[in-house]
């Protein structure tokens, strides 16, 4: 098992079987146990490259998983939107801590070998950059997402001097607000949003934030949408006067 190492933060900064609903990160496909962890790994691009070649990897993947029996809830690919040292992350779903590591012991053990003579040449796997959190949803979408596509952010925030979670509470209570009247005026839409608690620890050079925030929308006119209502208000100034922000976006494909 290889470990998880480093702050996310230091990825962004350098910067499934099918699923119907986004909120497979912290709720899991009927049947399943929640999700506990939400685990990223960078990926970069080799030079036979395609997404030809990246769709028959993530068969095999999958077909790879299926045979060895781990108890995973899903998976997602994002793409950076912008400059990245990563090409790519692989997201894995899992229902424990557990879970994971007996999943991470057997691959290493038994498949890992395979898996990169497959890859070779079209993709590389980062084992010093794999990021653990603990996902918890603060808000569902009031619609589910239909297809396997998605957009997200992660916002990466410290609180600012003299505020702390009581203030970002508040805020969340605000923010419910404004999304339950939006959605009074226009109608339900796909948007929701989760806390991330990392499961590793931070360096001096790469210190942990206080909070990170993922928000996630169906579509980028969805997320445009969204923003230009949110804009509209004074919630933006109420966010920056009691925390500041790094904002990081991608787009995702459900690939399990």
């Amino acid at each position: 098992m290889k470990k998880i190492s480093l702050s996310f933060m230091a990825l962004l900064a350098l910067a499934a079987c099918n699923s119907s609903m986004d909120d497979e990160v912290a709720v899991a496909r009927e049947g399943s146990p929640a999700n506990e962890v939400v685990e990223y790994v960078w990926h970069y691009e080799g030079p036979d490259f395609s997404q030809e070649n990246l769709d028959m990897l993530v068969d095999k993947w999958n077909s790879m998983i299926d045979a060895r029996g781990y108890e995973m809830n899903g998976a997602n690919i994002l793409t950076p939107r912008g400059e990245s040292n990563a090409d790519f992350i692989w997201v894995m779903l899992w229902p424990s801590m557990e879970a994971r590591d007996a999943a991470w012991t057997d691959w290493m053990e038994s498949v890992d070998s395979e898996w990169q003579e497959a890859i070779d040449g079209i993709m590389s796997v980062d084992f010093d950059n794999v990021y653990a959190f603990k996902p918890t949803v603060q808000r569902n979408a009031s619609v589910p997402n239909q297809s396997s596509t998605f957009e997200n952010e992660f916002n990466f925030c410290n609180f600012n001097e003299g505020y702390d979670e009581n203030d970002l509470a508040a805020f969340e209570m605000d923010f419910a607000n404004f999304l339950d009247e939006t959605e009074a005026r226009d109608g339900p839409d796909g948007f929701w949003y989760v806390m991330l608690e990392p499961y590793f620890e931070g360096t001096e050079d790469n210190p942990l934030v206080d909070y990170v925030w993922l928000s996630l929308w169906t579509d980028m006119d969805e997320k445009n949408t969204g923003y230009q209502n949110y804009g509209s208000t004074s919630l933006p100034m109420e966010a920056d006067n009691f925390s500041t922000c790094q904002r990081f976006s991608f787009s995702g494909k459900a690939i399990r």
